[in-house]
C-alpha cells in the first residue's frame, strides 16, 4: 500500500495535526503535501479544508487554493472566511471581476 493510501485510510486526525504543526512552524508547502491526500475523501471536515486552503494560499499554490476554497464554499456556503480567501486568491490570479463578487459575499458575512 502506498503512503498516500495509508494517509487516506489512516487516522485523518493525526494527519490534520501534523499539517497544523507544519503551518505553525511556517512550512505551508510541507503542510499542503501532508494534508493533500485528505482532499480525496468524500467527507472532508470544514476544518481540514480550511487548513489545506490556507496551506495552498500561503505557499502561493493558487490553483490548489482556489479548488479547495470552491469546495469549501459548496460544502459550507456561509463560511465568510472561505469567501474572503477565495476573493484574495482570485485577485492574485488576476480574476478581478470574479474576485469582487466574493469580496462582496464576504462583506455580507461581516468578514474583515
Amino acid at each position: 500500500m502506498s503512503e498516500q493510501n495509508e494517509i487516506i485510510e489512516g487516522n485523518s486526525l493525526d494527519v490534520y495535526r501534523r499539517a497544523l504543526t507544519l503551518m505553525e512552524q511556517g512550512r505551508p508547502i510541507d503542510a499542503a503535501q501532508i494534508a493533500a491526500p485528505l482532499e480525496q475523501r468524500d467527507d472532508v471536515p470544514e476544518s481540514v479544508l480550511e487548513l489545506l486552503a490556507r496551506a495552498y494560499f500561503n505557499s502561493a499554490q493558487l490553483g490548489g487554493a482556489e479548488r479547495v476554497l470552491r469546495r469549501l464554499i459548496d460544502q459550507s456556503p456561509a463560511n465568510g472566511w472561505a469567501h474572503r480567501t477565495l476573493a484574495r486568491t482570485l485577485a492574485r490570479r488576476r480574476a478581478d471581476s470574479e474576485s469582487a463578487r466574493y469580496h462582496r459575499m464576504a462583506d455580507g458575512f461581516g468578514v474583515a
